[in-house]
């Protein structure tokens, strides 16, 4: 008996009758084959958008009446021709100044376009002290047309510029990062304290009470004690054993620094988590050059995930931050994989190890991942996430690389069975 398969004439698959009983031989391999090749190998490329930015963010201390150049460059990721329309915005809108004109042009050749802009510190600040923004949009236009009317805009980014007011005395900023937050399993809370007031903090510590979804209180934590000097970061840590079913809790934070107190809540995931950081990867990292990270992530809940981006921060030897990179915000549809872009402008940075925090945020939740990063001159290895980063040829592995793995392997075995069921048939 024999069955052909008619309606791909690539494959032919043959049922013989033998006294040693059925045998398939193969005349050709599937095109069917070829084709989840191609599709698996599809979706292993990461998405890039066209446009981006570098720094994604840049920090400044507030002084009455100072002004700042600041520099920093919109990236042609495409490499294509498209013109991109820059917006400023923000509550110290007024106190910014582009350099170049409002609309810039890219051509094919071009992979980026170094740019500045003129911050003059107003002479105050309403309701300080403490943060204030301002942004810098890059938006990608495909043309305008014969009225000056912008059409189909894409993509967006932006460059935030954050400013600082001191606090007269003593004044933080912190945050909750919780990890490896499963059932039966020991869960570390870490509090990170910036320091943003003009004196020194002798000692800082935080009480964290966890509530269940009946907001019934289920564990107290109390972190260690630390001092937090002017302008520097500090961790708080504590520990938990969790007990508790998988679900959403909350976290109400206090935290104690020279009797001053500041409080602020975070919900966090036990069990399972929503979003997961499959692989990271960097394209041709050379120290002095802007160096594009790609963060694969992956949605395991059956919802899209709204308004999801990466913030990773590194820290310098002082634990002070030199780099807070933001990727642009992706909605990720339900239990699927998303690439989040982010750009590090490495001019200025030395070799050596520095300390690092990858933070995946997706509403009121984040992923978080301690790092640390060891910069070369022609590589970066990045550890705390299972893996290393490196420049291509220099051996990190990747999701392309381990699906390419698995296909080779599966040829080898596709080719290995015809060739057995062929001997096989011949002997029959």
């Amino acid at each position: 008996m024999k069955i052909i398969n008619k309606r791909d004439d690539k494959m032919e698959l043959e049922l013989k009758k033998s006294k040693r009983g059925y045998h398939i031989t193969y005349s050709r391999i599937s095109s069917y084959y070829l084709l989840i090749i191609f599709l698996l190998l599809f979706l292993a490329i990461p998405s890039v958008h066209a446009i981006g930015v570098t720094p994604g963010r840049t920090s400044l201390d507030y002084k009455p009446g100072e002004e700042h150049e600041i520099i920093f460059s919109v990236l042609n990721n495409e490499k294509k021709d498209m013109q991109v329309v820059l917006m400023v915005g923000g509550e110290l809108n007024a106190s910014v100044s582009l350099f170049s004109d409002s609309l810039i042009s890219f051509n094919s050749n071009e992979e980026s376009k170094q740019l500045r802009y003129k911050i003059k510190m107003p002479e105050e600040i309403v309701n300080e002290p403490g943060l204030h923004k301002a942004e810098i949009i890059a938006l990608e236009i495909p043309n305008i047309n014969e009225k000056g009317t912008i059409v189909g805009a894409t993509t967006a980014v932006v460059h935030q510029l954050f400013v600082y007011v001191p606090c007269p005395g003593k004044c933080i900023e912190t945050g909750l990062e919780v990890l490896d937050a499963e059932s039966n399993n020991t869960a570390v809370f870490i509090v990170p304290v910036i320091n943003r007031g003009k004196l020194g903090i002798g000692e800082a510590r935080a009480l964290i009470d966890i509530y269940d979804s009946s907001n019934d209180k289920i564990s107290s934590l109390e972190t260690d004690y630390l001092p937090v000097p002017v302008g520097s970061r500090t961790e708080l840590s504590a520990r938990w054993n969790v007990t508790v079913s998988p679900g959403d809790y909350l976290a109400k934070v206090s935290v104690f620094y020279d009797g001053e107190t500041l409080n602020f809540e975070k919900i966090f995931e036990i069990g399972e988590e929503t979003l997961s950081i499959e692989s990271i990867f960097a394209n041709n990292f050379r120290l002095g050059e802007i160096a594009q990270l790609e963060i694969l992530v992956q949605n395991r809940k059956n919802k899209e995930l709204e308004n999801v981006f990466a913030n990773l921060m590194i820290f310098n030897k002082e634990s002070q931050v030199m780099a807070d990179l933001k990727s642009a915000q992706e909605d990720i549809n339900a239990l699927s994989r998303k690439t989040l872009t982010i750009y590090w402008d490495t001019v200025g940075v030395e070799e050596g190890e520095y300390n690092g925090k990858l933070m995946i945020v997706y509403g009121k939740t984040s992923k978080d991942r301690n790092l640390i990063l060891k910069v070369s001159k022609d590589s970066l290895d990045i550890f705390g996430v299972g893996y290393a980063i490196q420049p291509k040829g220099r051996g990190g592995t990747n999701i392309t690389s381990i699906l390419v793995i698995i296909i080779i392997l599966l040829i080898i075995v596709n080719v290995s069975w015809m060739i057995y069921f062929k001997l096989k048939g011949r002997k029959a």
